[in-house]
């Protein structure tokens, strides 16, 4: 860990650090927006298809609208998957610049000794830190609370939409092979829960290597 060198200039560091700090936390609302707003429009394009297929099935065969299923179906697992890749980008991107707020945070800290007590934030620059900010810390008691706090998430939420998709997608594809009702259900949540847990472990990952580069500094086992 480096300490500030007492030869430096205050109001200068606070000026620096005050303008960094805007500029992440300006990169966090616009990660936050840009998550929330591509899951919303993968939930409008899912629930406009659903709502087509439904007039559709008025007029044609069980056999056309199965059909029709499978490939709209596939259509939306592929945007699904755009959406899903891009979501975890972007919690990438938030941690990162939340790894960097609490980083100045305790710089502040440095700066004014006095002023530590005032924060309400967290000023530890670990991924621990990061979570404790964002209420993860309420599933402590879960066995893999990151876990947890990950699924709750945004792109927690699109892989279970994702995965959703998929089961239905091979439910389709079962009745088009002339499986029963009973036989296309089961086979469509049983690939639903694979492609959900699939998924979850390898985007997982992906997030881990996407912040595993950023040095800790002040981790949450520091003393100061």
């Amino acid at each position: 860990m480096q300490e500030l060198s007492p030869d430096v200039d205050k109001t200068s560091a606070l000026t620096i650090l005050t303008a960094e700090h805007y500029t992440l936390q300006m990169a966090r609302t616009a990660t936050i927006t840009d998550a929330s707003s591509r899951a919303g429009h993968l939930l409008t394009t899912i629930s406009a298809s659903m709502i087509a297929l439904g007039f559709v099935a008025q007029v044609v065969s069980p056999r056309v609208l199965l059909t029709l299923m499978l490939v709209i179906f596939t259509g939306l697992f592929l945007i699904g998957l755009a959406t899903l890749f891009r979501t975890v980008e972007l919690t990438i991107e938030d941690v990162q610049a939340g790894l960097g707020i609490n980083r100045i945070r305790h710089v502040y800290g440095d700066l004014e000794p006095s002023t530590r007590d005032v924060f309400v934030r967290q000023m530890h620059d670990d991924t621990a830190g990061v979570e404790a900010d964002a209420g993860q810390t309420g599933w402590r008691k879960a066995r893999r609370p990151r876990l947890v706090g990950t699924a709750l998430g945004v792109s927690g939420l699109v892989n279970l939409v994702n995965g959703l998709v998929a089961g239905a997608t091979a439910g389709a594809a079962c009745g088009l092979l002339g499986a029963g009702v009973t036989w296309s259900i089961v086979i469509g949540a049983v690939v639903a829960l694979i492609v959900i847990s699939a998924f979850g472990v390898a985007l997982g990952r992906i997030g881990r290597r996407g912040v595993a580069p950023i040095t800790t500094r002040y981790p949450r086992n520091n003393p100061n």
